[in-house]
């Protein structure tokens, strides 16, 4: 009996995992959107070694540039370290991302009232 209850745990438990995983992702990706900085370079971090993102470099440069351009010297680094990684058209499609502003979601009840920008 313990040894299927383990069992039955331990196939459960990344399901439970992966849906906390969203809602934090989704928290972070507001926060980001609404011009918090450390969220701006963790996403960029998340996209460029493709947490749970596909096609994810190009959004990586755009993240970054974004917290670059809010004072993030760590960002400014991760960007011109990706910037000689990435392809012409992976270039092209940064500069899309960073010419349309974020779309800031409406705060979900999992949202904090109010996330701290720098």
């Amino acid at each position: 009996m313990k040894t299927l209850l383990f069992a039955m745990l331990f196939i459960a438990a990344p399901v439970f995992a992966g849906e906390s995983d969203t809602a934090s992702l989704e928290v972070l990706r507001q926060a980001a959107e609404q011009g918090n900085t450390d969220a701006q370079y963790e996403l960029g971090i998340l996209y460029e070694f493709g947490y749970h993102f596909p096609d994810h470099k190009a959004a990586a440069y755009a993240w970054y540039s974004r917290a670059a351009e809010h004072g993030s010297a760590l960002a400014a680094k991760r960007r011109d370290v990706l910037k000689a990684e990435l392809s012409a058209a992976d270039m092209e499609r940064s500069q899309a991302l960073l010419k349309s502003p974020p779309a800031v979601s409406a705060p979900s009840s999992a949202a904090p009232a109010s996330v701290p920008t720098r």
